[in-house]
């Protein structure tokens, strides 16, 4: 099986992302099929394009600006 882009991979995320509820990395890492380093690493940098926001008790949420970049992808 081919690897998958790191395109997919945030894509997934923010579908899972995309029930308006907060998740855990642990929540998205089943959900995403990939391990909870490369969920937290791109988590981070989509909140440097505000498209989920993550709190201190590392809760990721989903933005509107998320919601406008899944549709794009």
């Amino acid at each position: 099986m081919a690897k998958r882009t790191s395109r997919d991979v945030r894509t997934d995320i923010l579908k899972a992302l995309n029930d308006g509820k907060e998740h855990t990395y642990g929540d998205l890492e089943r959900k995403a099929n990939t391990n909870w380093e490369t969920v937290r690493n791109h988590c981070k940098d989509l909140e440097l394009f505000k498209a989920v926001t993550i709190s201190k008790e590392n809760k990721i949420q989903i933005t509107k600006e998320g919601r406008e970049l899944l549709k794009k992808m």
